[in-house]
């Protein structure tokens, strides 16, 4: 099942509550928000951009980091997979050989990203330092969601005094058979004025990816090096964008890639 998990990193102060942490938690709230603005359900009805799964405050636990959400991308099309043939004897149950087809992962990332970030805000007053986001199982690329996130632009056209900059670091997964240099290249392409990409910097190790999972190991990029990226605005929106276009570029390059992570910190 394709995975996405997104971790939020930080400080969660108090004084700015909306929502009692004894009556609802993170995982409620988040649910409920999703529903509100139509982008998942436990109704029955079909979810559109994703499926609920796992959602947890963490402040004041290790690595600063503040909460997390995990979502299941598995919520398109139904479609037909190849079953192998069962035994020539015998009884046996066979598979129906019928699966929904998952959601390309940066088209649903600024939704999820903000939805996340709006939950997070019901339990205080949020400084967020930086995100990361890790995929697990994702199916092979199908089509680029590009044209969609460009088409949003608008929304970022802010006064040059708000920009802010920030580090992106990545884990080898991400970069495949790339170099650093090489990605970079490419996501410099995509600088549109609001978002400018490079150049190739350095990554201090409080800044690199983190395992999430005890499971899933991460390997740092080769080069310890990552990427230096201007943003409109210091926000969850602008830096789900910024993500989301990194995991196009990277799944440009690699269709086939099913899991790496990308985090982003704010510089200074």
């Amino acid at each position: 099942m394709s995975t996405l998990f997104i971790e939020a990193f930080g400080q969660l102060l108090p004084g700015g509550e909306l929502i009692d942490s004894e009556e609802e938690d993170l995982y409620s709230v988040f649910r409920a928000r999703a529903e509100l603005m139509g982008w998942s359900t436990t109704s029955g009805r079909r979810s559109l951009l994703w499926e609920m799964e796992e959602a947890e405050l963490t402040a004041g636990t290790k690595e600063a980091r503040i909460g997390f959400v995990q979502v299941g991308l598995n919520v398109g099309d139904i479609e037909g997979v190849e079953v192998p043939p069962p035994p020539t004897s015998g009884f046996h149950y066979v598979p129906l050989g019928m699966r929904q087809r998952a959601t390309e992962p940066a088209m649903v990332l600024p939704a999820v990203v903000q939805c996340f970030d709006d939950a997070l805000r019901r339990f205080g007053e949020v400084e967020l330092s930086g995100l990361q986001v890790t995929t697990l199982s994702l199916d092979p690329r199908t089509r680029s969601p590009a044209d969609d996130l460009v088409s949003g632009l608008n929304w970022f056209n802010l006064s040059s005094s708000r920009r802010t900059t920030a580090l992106m670091a990545f884990d080898q997964e991400l970069l495949g058979n790339r170099t650093e240099a090489e990605l970079v290249a490419d996501l410099r392409l995509w600088n549109t004025g609001s978002f400018e990409f490079g150049p190739a910097v350095a990554v201090p190790e409080q800044h690199a990816v983190i395992a999430s999972f005890e499971s899933e190991p991460v390997s740092p990029a080769r080069s310890g090096f990552g990427v230096s990226v201007t943003l409109p605005e210091w926000t969850a929106s602008a830096v789900a964008w910024a993500i989301a276009i990194v995991m196009d570029r990277a799944r440009a390059g690699a269709p086939d890639v099913s899991r790496f992570a990308v985090r982003v910190t704010r510089d200074g």
